[in-house]
């Protein structure tokens, strides 16, 4: 009898500490781009479907086709209550609600898209009200998290002035909220350009009024035209835009000194960008660490949940083979997953290209000096601190440790 109570004392311990957590699956968000095509990676928040208004109200005043963004929904995980876990993002006012077309384009499916608002506010009024009818636990699951707006800081997605999107967010915020369940955060943005002055002015202005926290996308690097690529590691400090680490920083700084302190960060994408790393070996090691480095600001960023963006883009961060299958970076961010979820991790920190993170009682640590390129990685030789047995690699491999390790740029992680 002693010897169950002490057993059902463990499991009790092992269950309140998981629950206590910071990392829970709930913190690895995916971003999906095709309904038809859902990640096979394990992960607890679906962001960033198609644009919201533009995805349901795009072809004409009052005409709400809900058939795709359900797909979405219906798809995304779920919590005990049956709240789906998807992160729905507003944005493009369709064309119809615009009389000057000088902010608006034709999308390849035909809809009218503009970043300006709508002539007519009760056009938004409509349309938040009927997507909090639809999405009310009825007709349709309940949708966890709404974003005001996509990228409002860059052009392509908003070209009219924080004012509006405040008195937008003023309009939209009760009326998503009034299920009790559903969060509203900020409109999102990009670091650049001013990513962080953006934000903090949309606070000042009222924003921090109609916001259960601060969205932001987590690019450490630009990529595209013109920009150099590979781009560097997400920690380096060489990082076009922001080391992500310093990224997650100043994002809570913004918001603790805008009346949002106490309240959560989210990213709804973030990862490595537009072709921004083709080598298949250095985008394992890339997602590994991204994926590695936010967990250890959960808990002194308060950051909620990360995205990875994304499952099935041509381009973009890409981590599906052609035949829809994980790639190796999709392998490695399932395995890391595996490492962190149940823990509370510290920040990570560097001494001399060595990047070492606690979790728990293990030890994540790997070389940002080394590389790889066509199948070949380069290593250097660690000495692991004492009281550590064996290490796993991000393949789920377990090696025993006998002295020097040959540690590479793909983080690997060691246990007592």
């Amino acid at each position: 009898m002693r010897i169950f109570l002490a057993v059902l004392a463990a499991i009790s311990f092992s269950i309140a500490r998981a629950a206590e957590a910071q990392i829970k699956p709930s913190f690895f968000g995916m971003g999906v781009v095709d309904s038809a095509d859902l990640p096979k990676v394990n992960y607890g928040v679906m962001s960033h479907p198609p644009l919201a208004w533009s995805a349901i109200e795009g072809t004409g005043r009052g005409v709400f086709d809900f058939t795709v963004m359900d797909q979405y929904v219906k798809a995304a995980p779920k919590d005990s209550h049956g709240i789906a876990q998807v992160d729905l993002v507003m944005g493009w006012t369709p064309g119809w609600a615009v009389a000057v077309k000088t902010h608006c384009a034709t999308r390849n499916n035909g809809v009218e898209i503009c970043t300006v608002p709508p002539d007519n506010m009760q056009d938004w009024t409509d349309f938040i009200t009927a997507l909090a009818a639809h999405y009310n636990g009825s007709n349709a699951p309940i949708v966890k998290l709404y974003e005001i707006w996509n990228e409002a800081n860059t052009p392509s997605f908003w070209t009219s002035s924080v004012s509006v999107l405040v008195s937008m967010a003023k309009i939209a915020y009760p009326i998503l909220k009034a299920n009790g369940q559903s969060q509203v955060f900020t409109p999102s943005v990009a670091w650049s350009p001013s990513g962080t002055s953006w934000m903090a002015k949309y606070l000042a202005s009222g924003g921090n009024q109609v916001a259960d926290g601060v969205s932001f996308h987590g690019y450490p690097s630009k990529t595209g035209k013109g920009i150099k690529l590979p781009v560097p590691l997400p920690e380096s400090a060489v990082s076009t835009n922001m080391a992500i680490q310093v990224m997650a920083n100043d994002y809570r700084a913004v918001a603790d000194a805008n009346g949002m302190s106490g309240k959560p960060l989210i990213t709804t994408e973030g990862g490595w960008g537009v072709k921004g790393v083709s080598d298949q070996d250095m985008q394992a090691a890339w997602i590994a660490q991204f994926e590695i480095l936010l967990a250890g600001q959960a808990t002194t960023d308060n950051l909620m949940f990360q995205t990875w963006y994304t499952w099935g883009h041509a381009s973009s961060g890409t981590i599906e083979t052609t035949q829809g299958q994980p790639t190796e970076a999709g392998l490695a961010y399932n395995q890391v997953m595996t490492w962190l979820v149940g823990t509370t991790p510290s920040p990570c920190k560097n001494n001399s290209n060595i990047w070492a993170c606690s979790v728990g009682t293990n030890l994540v640590v790997w070389d940002a000096s080394q590389t790889c390129s066509n199948g070949s990685c380069t290593t250097g030789p660690y000495n692991p601190p004492q009281g550590f047995a064996t290490y796993v690699d991000l393949t789920g491999a377990v090696h025993a440790i006998n002295g020097t390790i040959a540690l590479g740029v793909k983080p690997i992680l060691m246990k007592p």
